[in-house]
C-alpha cells in the first residue's frame, strides 16, 4: 500500500482536493496523475459523477469477446450488479448507475473491491489484454466479492439466524428427547418441517427487502 492508503483512496482524495481548489471538471480529468499500488494502477477519470476511476493505456486493446463477457457478467452478479455490453464497451451498473467500465484501452470502477476484481481477471500478454484464468486466484476472488456485498452479507446472517440455527436446535431435540415429541417418526420430522418454514421465511424477508449496496 502507498502509506496509510492504498492507490484507489490516495486518487479519490486528490481528485476531491482538486475540486475543493475550484479546478474544473475538464482539467481535473485530463490532469489526472498516476497511483499505484502493489494491487492497483490508476491513472484514469473515467467518471465524475459518479466517480469512476481506473486505468487506461492505449497499447492495452482489451478484446470484448465473449469470453470476457461471460467473466464480467459472473463477476458482476456476485456483486449484485449487472453489465450492458454496448461494443466495444461493457458497461457495469447498478440499478440503473454506471458502477464500472470496460473499453479497449483500459477499465474502471467506482469502489476499490470492483476495480481490483476487474484488475486481476484482465492480465497484460503480448497479444494484449486477456482474461486471467488462475485457479488459485478464483476462490479467494470469489470469497473476497462476495464478502464485499452487502447484500451477501445481509443474506448470510439471515440463513444463518433464521435457518440455520432454529434447525440446528429443533434436530438437536429431536436426537435427544425423541419419546418428548411423541416417537421416532416425529421426531424426524420436526427438524425437516422448521428447516422448510424457516426457509421459506427467509426466502419472503429476504425477496422485501431492498437490495443495497
Amino acid at each position: 500500500m502507498l502509506g496509510l492508503a492504498g492507490a484507489f483512496e490516495k486518487a479519490v482524495e486528490w481528485i476531491k482536493k482538486e475540486i475543493e481548489n475550484g479546478k474544473p471538471l475538464l482539467t481535473i480529468m485530463l490532469n489526472m496523475p498516476e497511483f499505484k499500488d502493489e494491487k492497483l494502477t490508476i491513472n484514469k477519470i473515467y467518471s465524475i459523477n459518479p466517480l469512476i476511476i481506473g486505468y487506461s493505456d492505449s497499447k492495452l486493446g482489451i478484446e470484448i469477446d465473449p469470453k470476457l463477457r461471460l467473466e464480467i457478467e459472473w463477476v458482476a452478479k456476485i456483486l449484485g450488479l449487472k453489465t450492458i455490453v454496448t461494443p466495444p464497451v461493457i458497461h457495469i451498473v447498478r440499478d440503473s448507475e454506471q458502477v464500472g467500465i470496460i473499453c479497449r484501452d483500459g477499465y474502471g470502477a467506482s469502489d476499490p473491491v470492483l476495480l481490483e476484481e476487474l484488475s486481476n481477471r484482465l492480465s497484460r500478454r503480448k497479444d494484449g489484454f486477456a482474461i486471467d484464468v488462475r485457479i488459485k486466484d478464483s476462490w479467494i476472488g470469489s470469497a473476497k466479492i462476495l464478502l464485499a456485498s452487502q447484500q451477501f452479507r445481509r443474506f448470510l446472517l439471515a440463513v444463518l439466524l433464521l435457518v440455520f440455527l432454529p434447525t440446528s436446535i429443533s434436530l438437536y431435540v429431536s436426537i435427544n428427547y425423541s419419546s418428548i415429541l411423541g416417537g421416532a417418526v416425529i421426531s424426524i420430522l420436526v427438524p425437516i418441517t422448521v428447516f422448510f418454514l424457516t426457509a421459506i421465511t427467509t426466502y419472503l424477508y429476504l425477496r422485501k427487502r431492498p437490495s443495497t449496496r
